[in-house]
């Protein structure tokens, strides 16, 4: 999508990566996107000076990106959760 940027973010102090959605060359994201305790996708809109506006093809992007990762990120996790206990 030409007018968003989604990247992936990852954090030591946090189990699972999330995503930050930004708006065109924008460098302060207007939306987070995390894996919550109960393994589901929990989104933080950030208050911005200015209004983003999505069309409904880049909301239905933004949604099917974050499923994705979802998946994505849990696996990884469990992989490296079997990897860590099989070697002790």
């Amino acid at each position: 999508m030409k007018n968003i940027r989604i990247e992936e973010v990852g954090d030591i102090n946090f189990d699972f990566p999330y995503l930050e959605v930004f708006s065109k060359n924008d460098s302060t994201p207007f939306l987070e996107i995390a894996i919550s305790n109960n393994k589901t996708l929990s989104f933080k809109i950030y208050s911005l000076k200015e209004s983003i506006l999505l069309s409904e093809k880049e909301w239905e992007n933004i949604l099917f990106v974050a499923k994705e990762f979802l998946v994505k990120a849990i696996k990884n996790e469990n992989d490296y959760s079997r990897f860590e206990n099989s070697s002790e």
